[in-house]
């Protein structure tokens, strides 16, 4: 792909481009200086998802969990270390979200990537999202 895709410019080719499999994928977009896509990834229980194009990348992350509902943040952080080398196309990480961290789940691409490369990272990070869960479920409270 010669020209880098621009979130709009990704959101319009998901939703008009007939190759790609988005069956029980939900996208919207959200405007504003940064725009973003909201994804709902029903066939993973409604999970929801972000996805947002700068400059020569595709960030497309996951909420996993609140920090309060961590019972041992040194414990917790250990295990998701741990896990980040065997869950393969994401990684694991923080964000502020209203002054409360928010432990996500992310992974990029380029910002030429073909289409369909950008449909098999978002169904990659939904379920990497979903094992994470399962894995560090006894870790919360």
């Amino acid at each position: 792909m010669n020209t880098p895709w621009t979130t709009e410019s990704l959101h319009e080719a998901l939703h008009s481009d007939k190759t790609v499999d988005l069956e029980g994928i939900e996208l919207s977009l959200i405007g504003g200086v940064d725009a973003i896509i909201h994804i709902t990834m029903h066939e993973h229980g409604d999970l929801a998802m972000h996805m947002a194009v700068s400059g020569e990348q595709i960030f497309v992350s996951s909420p996993l969990c609140l920090a309060s509902q961590v019972k041992d943040r040194n414990a917790f952080n250990e295990a998701c270390l741990r896990l980040n080398p065997v869950n393969p196309l994401s990684n694991l990480g923080l964000q502020d979200v209203g002054g409360e961290d928010l432990y996500i789940v992310f992974g990029e691409l380029s910002s030429r990537s073909p289409l369909n490369a950008v449909v098999e990272e978002i169904h990659a990070l939904a379920d990497n999202t979903i094992q994470a869960a399962e894995a560090f479920a006894d870790h919360l409270k």
